[in-house]
């Protein structure tokens, strides 16, 4: 059966970069006032003010849908891990990263933190070595899980000593496909995608140098 392939490319990703360094920045902002009223005085008072302001954030609808699936993240993740989450070192990350143009920061930088963003909404991703790289056999040991798998291999060659993507990089993504690609295209990666078995719940997903 023929491929379908289609090209995509990320819907104003500079403008979902600056919605995200401003998600950031006025979260950093509310937990310092916090801390300047002696509210958020211990990591576990700011890790609970946090998580209330996220949530409110969330409710009210106070930042453009570009950065919804970031606060549904930080939530499902600082919910689940609690202190360990690192919520206010991730807003920091999150400040520091999207302070600079996307077109700025690298392709690997970009990708890893695609990468971060989907653990955090429940996917798993994994290297695999390139004796296990049987997609049919993969797909069934991982089951309903929402995975993304690239060959090791490959994740290792494709990238120069600055971070650039330098040949195409295929990976197998399987779940909650519109999840997948919406992180994608934030993050300013060229990509196109393939369905080489219709219907069957995932797609091959490569990322192309620019």
């Amino acid at each position: 059966m023929k491929s379908s392939i289609t090209t995509h490319h990320s819907p104003d990703p500079e403008q979902t970069v600056s919605d995200l360094a401003h998600l950031a920045w006025c979260a950093l902002v509310a937990v310092r006032l916090a801390q300047c009223d002696s509210i958020a005085l211990s990591p576990l008072m700011a890790h609970t003010f946090l998580l209330r302001w996220l949530a409110t954030a969330q409710k009210q609808r106070r930042f453009p849908r570009s950065v919804t699936p970031d606060i549904d993240s930080l939530l499902k993740l600082g919910r689940q891990k609690g202190l360990a989450a690192g919520l206010h070192e991730r807003l920091m990350y999150l400040w520091e990263s999207c302070s600079s143009p996307v077109k700025q920061q690298s392709d690997l930088f970009r990708l890893t933190y695609v990468i971060e963003t989907l653990k955090a909404l429940g996917w798993i991703n994994a290297a695999i070595p390139d004796a296990e790289w049987n997609i049919p056999a993969l797909l069934a040991e991982y089951g309903d899980v929402s995975t993304l798998l690239v060959k090791k291999s490959d994740l290792a060659r494709q990238f120069a000593e600055n971070g650039q993507l330098t040949g195409a990089l295929t990976f197998v993504v399987k779940g909650q496909l519109s999840a997948a690609l919406d992180t994608f295209n934030a993050h300013c990666l060229p990509h196109e995608i393939s369905d080489p078995l219709p219907g069957k719940g995932h797609i091959l997903l490569t990322l192309l140098p620019h």
